[in-house]
């Protein structure tokens, strides 16, 4: 018969064993995840591969010999040449939607080993993007915000509170994590204001019933203006190239490269815990708008998206919005994240059309824990953000 361990040495796994971090392979971190159905795709380790600009390792957190949590941390180096001693080392490490814990696992107790390694490594900064909701506005409060001269800001509406984000928000700001400011405009890295279509419970009759009444009539038409939506592969993203620098040139934003949505779909597409869908709207065989659907777990995105003004009345856009709907419905999602939204409510600010459609599609507005910074090397981390900012 074993012995019971003494007070003096616990087993590997008792909860007051100190966590360590170390190497894990990407099966290991994968299958670490698959107990985790609300994890963004930007922690599975496939989405390494696509921002292949960046140096990525996945690290397991540790409570003796059990993993309790894994962060995929991207590296960004220093402009330097890799010979020149300690600037050819140091690089900004960043954790989007991450770390991964398990249930009971402090937050703060998990990033200071994780910190110790990076710092190992050569980090002169920590970004970090811890998962979570701080507040959740429902999408009429927001709706209604709009024209109202007297509102300004997301966080001067009535919301619900999560106290232990507030809590979590707190334990950073103690352990001298820089927190991010709440700001009108997109910062660098993940919005913190984010559109997510809530779907628990709901079929498409109760998603419509989300909507404003012209959207809501809008998507009941589009599936009467024959259009016709297909599946396609990387044999399809030409297609995608026409309608995405079509609809760059008309917001004005810098699309990506036809070989980044490639990658999409080669890595994060076979990745065993989330799925990639390029959906493509045509009429008379005529591709007249396209979407991206990502799929992981619990939780469905709308990351990419892209329209031609050709056949603009036809509302193709609305349509496949509709097909992404009911592809996370039946996948048992939770929300469908329709990506980031200002901090704004007020109506003359650039970014409130985008808040207005996406609230007019149901979509309520979260306010998550938005990404922290802990510098390593302060004049590394000052010069690093002004060369960031001329760029």
């Amino acid at each position: 018969m074993s012995q019971p361990a003494s007070a003096s040495n616990p087993p590997s796994s008792a909860p007051g064993a100190p966590l360590t971090v170390r190497a894990i392979t990407a099966a290991e971190h994968t299958e670490f995840l698959a107990r985790h159905p609300l994890t963004s795709f930007l922690q599975n380790p496939s989405w390494a591969k696509v921002k292949s600009e960046w140096r990525a390792q996945s690290l397991g957190i540790h409570r003796g010999d059990e993993l309790v949590g894994a962060a995929l941390v991207l590296g960004r180096p220093l402009p330097v040449p890799s010979r020149v001693p300690v600037l050819g080392r140091a690089f900004l490490a960043y954790v989007a939607d991450g770390p991964v814990l398990d249930e009971g696992v402090e937050l703060v107790d998990a990033l200071t080993p994780l910190v110790a390694e990076l710092k190992s490594q050569g980090a002169f900064l920590v970004r970090v993007g811890p998962p979570g909701v701080v507040r959740r506005w429902e999408a009429d409060v927001v709706r209604k915000a709009l024209p109202d001269p007297e509102s300004s800001m997301l966080t001067d509406l009535p919301c619900e509170v999560s106290e232990d984000a507030l809590r979590t928000q707190q334990s950073l700001r103690e352990a001298g994590w820089k927190e991010p400011e709440v700001s009108a405009d997109f910062a660098a890295g993940q919005p913190m204001f984010q559109a997510r279509i809530p779907l628990e419970g709901l079929d498409v009759d109760g998603w419509l019933a989300r909507m404003s009444g012209s959207s809501r009539k809008r998507t009941r038409r589009s599936t009467r203006n024959d259009l016709d939506v297909v599946t396609a592969g990387p044999e399809r993203l030409d297609d995608w190239d026409r309608l995405n620098d079509e609809t760059a040139e008309r917001d004005k934003f810098t699309g990506r490269p036809q070989d980044y949505f490639a990658k999409i779909i080669q890595n994060l597409g076979s990745s065993p815990i989330a799925d990639v869908t390029f959906f493509l709207a045509e009429h008379e065989g005529e591709p007249v708008a396209a979407a991206f659907h990502f799929q992981q777990g619990q939780m469905a995105w709308r990351p990419y998206s892209a329209s031609s003004q050709r056949e603009r009345q036809r509302d193709a856009p609305r349509l496949l919005q509709l097909k992404q709907v009911e592809a996370a419905i039946e996948a048992g999602c939770l929300w469908l994240d329709l990506g980031g939204v200002s901090g704004s409510v007020d109506q003359e600010h650039k970014l409130s059309g985008l808040t207005e459609f996406k609230t007019t599609q149901g979509a309520d507005i979260v306010q998550t824990l938005g990404e922290w910074d802990l510098p390593l090397n302060r004049p590394l981390a000052k010069a690093f953000d002004v060369y960031m900012s001329r760029r």
